[in-house]
């Protein structure tokens, strides 16, 4: 197959972003708009805040299962548009009402629709970018979540003060229809044939991937990385609410800085991944490198965070430990397309996914109820840290395997050791 040109390549690398970007501005509404009009205008309690803010990652965590199979089965021309335009529509249904029952239907919505978008763009980047340009691409994908986070709370914020809670929500949704022409009129699908695994390969189903240690190790490992990520993109405009005592329109500014330098961070870690690879580093050290180390970074800063006195070391500290797990975002997200065959690199991206949104899920509520309980984040920001060295630097580091080895070995089947039409030699 011809490969794509630089052009065509830029436009999906910029999809791929725009669709995280959208997606995040779609979830952290609420989050902006839940504490100022839900808990402190009609009375809500931050458990059940924290319930509506989960409702989305519930749903988004049990659709996964099937996302990925589907994204495999339907190729991302479908799957991917589809994703984007149900969770658009639900976005926007959200501007009707205040009322617990149907905000929690249309967030589960959300999530559902949402649930294809991670598993269509690993098939895309698979398809589209080979190893040695993979890193940058994957964290360009992923910062595309930061940029959201960035964009989405002083949006949210100011459509919120100046007018009102449905204008939050119609207007967030329809972002998703400009993306939805940008990619009818960019995408090309490649010919089936090109996907072709490897004999070795072909003979993986999706069904069989639990039986390696890596797949393990990834699900596990995506559970500390998510759950201490989406106490910040859920909850850190709470905390400058609550905890902080801003007013909105601060904390739309002060909340979006730690994502703007988080955005680089994950772009700046694609990068340096990608050149140590270029220049002869093993696969497996560069991605466990930046994964445990990230890890750790963020675990130190949140701990010292969560002690810190006055507002402006709370907020750098808390900053640094966005930064340091976006570090890791870019190797950590590349592992599943690294090792499994092209026919089911969706499949294995929602297995990490589920398993990590299966730990991710629970932090917006059980940081809510911790708030309640205690009155305060300190408990809830140590629970984060714990989370994300125990199951995030502990299954990185320890349960993924050797992500050079080949399936023969043990593990699941490297792209370098694949060639169309039959297995490689070593």
């Amino acid at each position: 197959m011809k490969e794509p040109s630089l052009a065509y390549r830029w436009n999906i690398m910029m999809l791929l972003a725009a669709s995280q970007a959208i997606a995040y501005i779609d979830r952290v509404n609420l989050s902006v708009a839940g504490p100022e009009e839900l808990v402190k205008g009609q009375g809500y309690t931050p458990t059940e805040l924290g319930f509506l803010l989960s409702v989305f990652n519930w749903a988004f965590t049990g659709s996964l299962l099937l996302a990925g199979p589907f994204a495999d089965w339907a190729r991302p021309r479908l799957s991917f548009p589809l994703g984007v335009g149900v969770w658009s529509l639900a976005t926007a249904l959200c501007s009707v009402t205040t009322a617990f029952a149907p905000l929690a239907v249309f967030r589960a919505f959300v999530g559902f629709g949402e649930s294809t978008m991670i598993p269509s763009g690993a098939r895309v980047i698979r398809e589209t970018f080979d190893v040695k340009r993979r890193a940058l691409v994957v964290g360009t994908f992923f910062a595309g979540n930061k940029v959201g986070l960035t964009l989405g709370i002083p949006l949210s914020a100011v459509l919120l003060h100046n007018w009102g809670w449905s204008a939050v929500f119609y207007i967030t949704g329809g972002l998703g229809l400009v993306w939805l022409v940008w990619w009818l009129s960019v995408y090309r699908a490649p010919p089936e044939d090109v996907e072709k695994p490897a004999v070795a390969a072909d003979a993986i189903r999706w069904r069989h991937l639990l039986r390696y240690r890596t797949t393990w190790g990834v699900m596990l490992g995506q559970a500390g990385y998510l759950y201490i990520y989406y106490v910040f993109a859920t909850w850190l405009p709470g905390y400058l609410t609550l905890e902080r005592n801003m007013s909105v329109l601060n904390t739309g500014i002060v909340g979006m800085l730690p994502f703007l330098i988080g955005t680089a961070a994950v772009v700046f870690g694609g990068w340096a991944a990608d050149r140590m690879i270029q220049s002869g580093w093993r696969v497996t050290v560069v991605r466990k490198g930046f994964a445990v180390g990230g890890l750790l970074g963020a675990t130190v800063f949140t701990i010292a965070g969560a002690y810190a006195a006055d507002t402006v070391t709370a907020v750098a500290l808390l900053t640094l430990s966005v930064a340091s797990v976006s570090l890791s975002t870019a190797s950590v997200n590349s592992m599943p397309i690294d090792v499994a065959p092209p026919h089911i690199v969706s499949s294995l991206t929602s297995l990490q996914n589920f398993g990590g949104n299966v730990g991710g899920s629970f932090a917006p509520i059980v940081t809510g109820a911790l708030v309640t309980a205690t009155g305060d984040f300190t408990a809830p920001l140590l629970v984060a840290a714990g989370v994300a060295l125990v199951f995030g630097c502990g299954s990185y580091g320890f349960i993924v395997g050797n992500l050079d080895r080949a399936l023969d070995k043990g593990d699941l089947l490297p792209e370098a050791r694949v060639v169309k039409g039959k297995p490689a030699t070593a």
